[in-house]
């Protein structure tokens, strides 16, 4: 019989956590047809093998090196057969009843596009995941300068739906990849992940073009945990290059060249002053603060040094 269901599952030095993700999926799948599909970027931990080793029956993809997250993801679904299409980050672990309800969502709602459920972080409380479509003056409000005028305050603060009820279940304009159901006719229909995105806002990208096609739905009922961001913490200057650069292509793929262009003057402009900044509050920290603390400051720090610095160029050329 062709399965229903689809997993799509790009991996990146993450064996421990993608073998303990692929035995929820064993555990909690609960009479679903599936297959699964691992597209794994040039591991270098024993990941590949572990998959071949212990789970002979997932479809492994094994690429010679890191072709990033869109890459990976467009690679599984590439190999997959299932018209219903669930990508998952290698830090999920799946909950009982989710996949099934998941699935139903679709299977009840025609106009329903994509299904995103409730993320449980690593400590046990609800992540802040769906939210509004992003915009220009969201965007606006992280330049140090107008965020402390605090024009854009009510833009953002709707954008990370400051008032948001965890459990309740609605529409939204974003749900994150850590954990996406899509039709695939609706995935193919809007062309797939863009692989112009070298790390972040890819997810954002993908649902603002689901959104034309019908509806994205948060569905707070069914739950995932993610433990979150555990590989992207060890290259936090990677991450926030590709964060800055996803920021500017995703405007002016949705908001036009002029918006993308007045949003990397303005952050070119503002980086010093987000370094600098950063740099006292970590000398305030070394003086006062926790040992914790200082270390998270530390690394913002040299994230953010790393893209003034190096990430320049790559900002610029999109």
């Amino acid at each position: 019989m062709v399965p229903l269901l689809s997993i799509c599952i790009p991996n990146w030095n993450g064996r421990e956590m993608l073998r303990n993700l692929l035995r929820s999926i064993d555990a909690h799948r609960e009479g679903l047809e599936l297959e699964v599909i691992v597209a794994d970027n040039a591991s270098t931990d024993g990941a590949p093998q572990m998959v071949a080793e212990e789970f002979p029956e997932i479809l492994l993809v094994s690429n010679v090196e890191n072709l990033g997250f869109a890459r990976a993801s467009n690679q599984c679904v590439e190999h997959a057969v299932g018209q219903l299409l669930l990508f998952l980050n290698n830090d999920t672990l799946i909950r009982s009843g989710t996949l099934r309800g998941m699935v139903g969502i679709l299977e009840d709602d025609p106009e329903i596009v994509a299904v995103g459920p409730q993320l449980i972080g690593g400590d046990g409380k609800p992540q802040r995941s769906p939210r509004t479509q992003l915009g220009l003056r969201v965007l606006l409000h992280r330049v140090s300068l107008l965020k402390w005028t605090s024009l854009f305050r009510a833009e953002y603060n709707r954008y990370r739906r400051s008032h948001w009820e965890p459990g309740l279940s609605c529409v939204v304009g974003h749900l994150p990849g850590a954990a996406l159901l899509v039709r695939r006719e609706a995935f193919t229909a809007c062309g797939g992940w863009d692989e112009r995105f070298p790390f972040g806002i890819e997810d954002v990208d993908l649902c603002a073009r689901l959104g034309h096609l019908g509806k994205l739905f948060y569905a707070a009922n069914f739950k995932i945990d993610h433990l979150g961001r555990i590989s992207s913490r060890a290259n936090r200057g990677f991450v926030y290059t590709g964060y800055e650069c996803g920021y500017a292509r995703y405007l002016r793929k949705h908001r036009g060249r002029g918006a993308a262009v007045l949003y990397k003057v303005l952050v070119t402009m503002d980086m010093p002053a987000r370094v600098a900044s950063l740099a006292i509050q970590l000398g305030a920290q070394r003086l006062f603060g926790k040992p914790d603390r200082v270390q998270r400051c530390s690394e913002r720090l040299a994230a953010a040094n790393e893209f003034l610095c190096r990430g320049m160029p790559s900002f610029w050329r999109i």
